[in-house]
């Protein structure tokens, strides 16, 4: 019989080829994104996914089947994650923190550039970019009022989300030392989040209209005495070092961006549905819609209301929960909210990024 440590071994090694497997498939799912993007493909191809897992459920043997449903779902999406390598939209200019959560969704996007946030929306609906990246709430700063806005009025759905950690960097030209930095140039926001950092630098500042364009800055005029607040993505953009890392005053600061596309996302197991809903001039309304999701024993992960803008007392709810729109306990939810509800429009679907 084996020693422990022998057995150790072996898992060991196999873990170590099923990783290097893991991403030969990832790179041939690379391959295929970019053969399908060549000849105007949908990366979206249901019959073969079922054909995949079919073939994984049918070769499990002793594994049950749970457990390699489990597994190759996670690979599929992955997968499909690595062919994505379209068009996406994202708030200018380049070297932002929309940018980093472009690329945590994609490794590769071609990114094209929105004037403003009502943009993104228009390309998404126009079919020009098949994503749009859509800032919609900060953990520090709340929700992005236009972003809600826009999403009750507009025929876009959410995909995806991702949460990205947003961590300040101070940022500077390369050799340039942190006792050389007389001025430090940023967006306002990320100069109010860096505040006591920058007190006990005891420099200037100055506003710029995004950290991106602060960092351009200094790259262009080549400013020796000053450094900018920005995302690492603004440092390989523009060529500059990182003085120093992690200025900002207060730790899990995070930033949530929607990833819009014209169709939400097929189920996983692991999502989560978001809503807009208003309700009817009566007493306990709320309540009763509430109390669906109590029912089915469904978790909301968040319920935010803003002024609907036609009437003094008169609002509109967001509300995140856990599930996908196409599970039976879902839609009976959904029907019984929409039965209650003045108002309902469901955004869409989507793995949670959580």
């Amino acid at each position: 019989m084996s020693s422990l440590e022998e057995l150790r071994k072996e898992i060991d090694e196999i873990d170590a080829q099923l990783l290097d497997l893991l991403r030969r498939r990832i790179r041939i799912a690379e391959e295929v994104g970019r053969y399908k993007l060549a000849r105007g493909m949908r990366i979206e191809d249901v019959e073969r996914e079922k054909q995949v897992l079919k073939r994984a459920l049918s070769r499990a043997g002793e594994l049950s089947e749970e457990f390699v449903r489990d597994i190759f779902e996670r690979i599929i999406l992955e997968s499909k994650r690595a062919q994505r390598q379209g068009k996406v939209a994202i708030l200018g200019p380049r070297g932002t923190f929309s940018e980093e959560a472009a690329l945590k969704f994609m490794s590769s996007p071609h990114l094209v550039l929105a004037r403003d946030i009502e943009e993104i929306f228009d390309l998404v609906e126009r079919g020009e970019v098949e994503f749009g990246v859509l800032p919609v709430e900060n953990s520090l700063e709340g929700s992005v009022a236009l972003a809600m806005e826009l999403l009750v009025k507009r025929d876009v759905k959410v995909y995806a989300e991702v949460i990205l950690d947003i961590n300040h960097h101070l940022l500077a030209l390369p050799g340039v030392k942190l006792g050389e930095i007389r001025r430090v140039i940023s967006h306002p926001q990320a100069l109010a989040q860096c505040k006591g950092f920058l007190s006990n630098l005891g420099v200037a500042t100055a506003n710029y209209p995004s950290t991106a364009d602060a960092a351009r800055e200094i790259k262009e005029k080549q400013l020796r005495d000053t450094a900018a607040i920005a995302p690492l993505a603004a440092a390989k953009l523009y060529g500059l070092e990182v003085v120093k890392e992690n200025i900002q005053d207060l730790d899990h600061n995070q930033t949530r961006f929607f990833i819009l596309a014209k169709k939400d996302h097929a189920p996983t197991g692991r999502d989560k549905t978001s809503i807009i809903l208003s309700l009817k001039d009566k007493p306990g309304a709320l309540y009763e819609i509430l109390a669906n999701f109590a029912r089915a024993k469904v978790n909301l992960t968040k319920i935010e209301s803003r002024p609907s803008r036609k009437a003094l007392g008169d609002y509109i709810f967001f509300i995140d929960f856990e599930g996908h729109r196409s599970e039976p306990r879902i839609k009976r939810v959904l029907e019984e909210v929409e039965r209650r509800a003045s108002f309902l429009k469901i955004l869409g679907s989507y793995p949670s990024g959580g």
